[in-house]
């Protein structure tokens, strides 16, 4: 398997890269080691950031779902405003 690592910065751990070719046929491999060091891996095409394959606790689902829904109705009680203020939603 050939593995490119990358340094984010001075003494920081490196981040695990591999292609979309590597991660599509390993992609349970790819998924176990990330829960298991609990780091991402970035998935790479053509040499490039693809993707990324981050570990995900239950508690951190459900802040994204929770998250998700407020931005949906906040989005949809200012729908139909005309005032600029509101135009970052």
């Amino acid at each position: 398997m050939a593995r490119l690592l990358a340094t984010l910065s001075p003494g920081a751990l490196p981040m695990p890269f591999a292609s979309v070719a590597d991660v599509k046929n390993r992609l349970s491999e790819y998924l176990a080691r990330a829960r298991k060091t609990n780091r991402p891996i970035v998935v790479t095409r053509h040499g490039k950031p693809y993707a990324l394959i981050q570990p995900l606790s239950e508690r951190e689902a459900e802040d994204l779902i929770w998250s998700r829904l407020a931005e949906r109705r906040l989005g949809e009680a200012w729908e139909g405003e005309d005032d600029a203020l509101y135009d970052y939603l």
